[in-house]
């Protein structure tokens, strides 16, 4: 940038005190001690800033919730992680239970018109009946037999077969869960535990985001995130 010095110019002057930039602080001084009250002078005020992150959720105590949820005309599926636990002995902390993936299936409830007739087509406000849910619980194992495409890589594809006995649940039924591809690509989620028989069906998108949670929970659900903490 090109400047040019002016020559043969006074200074600007103001009550005949010449305007240079070190003499107007003394000029303010001087007016306002004419002035029936003072002037006051703004200085700028620093503050230094905190680099402590700021809570957003609340407490470090509270728990987090999260699901996710595949709603269709008959049944819907929510699918929730359940972390793994631990126990502290001796200042160490050990796995003691792996987490899951828990599957829970609740079936539609039979709805109707205002009139009492049929339910429209399409099952608008659709309600599902959760109270009476039936959930299965998938082990990281479980999981990876899912990544690794044994749903859709045979023709009977996936069961897997869960015994409440085992756990010391006794009297509840055998869970069994199958997963099967159908004829448009959609995955055929199906619970069958006693008399209930509870189907799902999951579109490929749906498919890929249950694939995707599956990928991010197994090294978790097996606690292998808190032993980088």
């Amino acid at each position: 940038m090109l400047c040019r010095k002016i020559v043969g110019q006074a200074a600007p002057t103001w009550g005949g005190v010449q305007m240079g930039r070190r003499v107007i602080p003394s000029l303010i001084q001087s007016k306002s001690q004419q002035l029936p009250f003072p002037v006051p002078i703004w200085k700028p005020e620093y503050k230094p800033c905190s680099s402590a992150p700021r809570s957003i959720t609340g407490s470090a105590s509270e728990r987090t919730y999260s699901d996710f949820h595949i709603y269709k005309t008959r049944a819907a599926m929510a699918v929730r992680l359940l972390p793994p636990i631990f126990t502290s002995e001796n200042g160490y902390k050990t796995l003691n239970r792996d987490g899951v993936m828990l599957l829970e299936f609740a079936s539609a409830n039979p709805g109707q018109q205002a009139n009492g007739g049929p339910p429209p087509a399409g099952g608008i406000n659709r309600t599902y009946n959760w109270a009476n849910k039936v959930s299965f619980a998938l082990s990281p194992v479980e999981l990876g037999n899912i990544l690794a495409g044994d749903a859709i890589g045979t023709e009977k594809g996936l069961v897997m077969f869960h015994d409440p006995a085992k756990t010391g649940k006794v009297g509840e039924p055998v869970k069994r869960l199958t997963l099967k591809q159908m004829q448009d690509g959609a995955i055929s989620f199906n619970l069958n535990a006693g008399q209930d028989n509870v189907s799902v069906p999951v579109t490929k998108g749906e498919f890929e985001v249950l694939k995707s949670l599956a990928q991010f929970a197994i090294p978790r659900l097996l606690g292998f995130d808190v032993v980088f903490q």
